[in-house]
């Protein structure tokens, strides 16, 4: 093992922020020369950048990793072709149904390429280096969370409900005069679609594979969940600066980054303790991720005050109830224990 490699295994969690934020920011040039300048082949070098939490910690314990490799290369190489598949599947039904781009086989083709780093995190579910493997593989293995999954899926819109009524107890005024863009099973349609699309780009594919799969285990393994959400939080936010600048956002004032750091932060507590109280599960922390996401693009948050209030309060009673400031167990499923040799 040279010094490089004994350095990262020593530090993994620092390794993991400057190697996450090397492949974003270092690609994050791609957004606005995609989205504002139309330099559209940039795209597939925006996917790669958005999948960098993901790839720094795949490529982390890849490179730490000492156990001789398992499995075929077959095994791996069909797993990888599925997620292919899958994933260009779900790309397409977004740009179909929730974009309206015209279907032609230059657009397969570009969205074949695009798909590319969301199939090859997703193969590493059925990597052949075992630590690999074994990570990754709650990214999708629903036996033993079916119940955290549902109530991570409806986590949040049960919130945007709530905040109405929690803004009329304000004596706020909420916009009134917002409509559904479809109704009935159009509207449980939309919904499926977009939901499968966050999922897979880039919430729990290229997020939560990194930021919870990889770092917070490691993080409670010293610290408790409460300070492990934390911290991933002061990271998570500026990770999405070149992001937000390609979209349009005040990304240069103050009055933006108190909003939205307030919001990921509230979002790091709450996923944070869906990802514990799923022992580890790399999937209900891409739900949750996916679903408020989702939820937020949709139906839209009459009062966002309200709404913010009320998140507040729902991740203050997590916090006393489930006592985060307090270290889980060494031997807790989302605590990080060095593999066995």
């Amino acid at each position: 093992m040279n010094k490089l490699t004994h350095w990262i295994k020593s530090h993994q969690v620092i390794a993991f922020f400057i190697l996450t934020f090397a492949i974003t920011w270092g690609l994050g040039f791609s957004y606005s020369a995609a989205q504002i300048k139309g330099i559209f082949w940039l795209y597939p070098v925006a996917s790669l950048a958005t999948c960098g939490p993901a790839l720094a910690g795949i490529i982390i314990t890849a490179v730490t990793s000492t156990q001789p490799r398992e499995g075929t290369k077959r095994t791996y190489w069909i797993a990888f072709f599925v997620a292919w598949g899958v994933s260009a599947l779900v790309f397409l039904a977004h740009n179909t149904f929730i974009n309206h781009a015209p279907l032609s086989p230059v657009m397969v083709g570009f969205i074949l390429v695009l798909v590319v780093p969301v199939a090859f995190v997703i193969s590493m579910a059925y990597s052949r280096i075992p630590t690999v493997k074994g990570y990754v593989a709650s990214l999708f293995r629903l036996r033993g969370v079916w119940g955290w999954s549902l109530l991570a899926l409806v986590f949040y819109p049960a919130l945007i409900l709530l905040s109405t009524p929690v803004s009329n107890l304000l004596g706020r005024q909420p916009i009134t005069n917002y409509r559904l863009p479809v109704t009935g099973l159009s509207l449980i349609g939309l919904i499926a679609v977009k939901l499968f699309y966050q999922f897979f780009f880039y919430n729990a594919t290229g997020e939560e594979v990194g930021w919870r799969g990889f770092a917070m285990p490691r993080l409670q393994r010293h610290t408790s969940p409460l300070i492990a959400s934390l911290i991933l939080a002061c990271f998570w936010v500026p990770w999405h600066f070149f992001l937000w600048q390609s979209q349009g956002q005040a990304v240069m004032t103050w009055n933006f980054w108190i909003a939205n750091s307030s919001q990921i932060i509230l979002s790091s507590i709450i996923t944070g303790w869906f990802y514990n109280r799923s022992k580890g599960s790399i999937l209900v922390a891409g739900i949750i991720h996916a679903a408020e996401n989702t939820n937020a693009r949709i139906f839209l948050i009459l009062d966002w005050n309200a709404y913010l209030v009320l998140k507040a309060v729902v991740a203050l009673v997590i916090i006393l109830v489930d006592r985060m400031w307090k270290k889980l167990p060494s031997d807790h499923p989302a605590v990080y224990r060095e593999p066995e040799l």
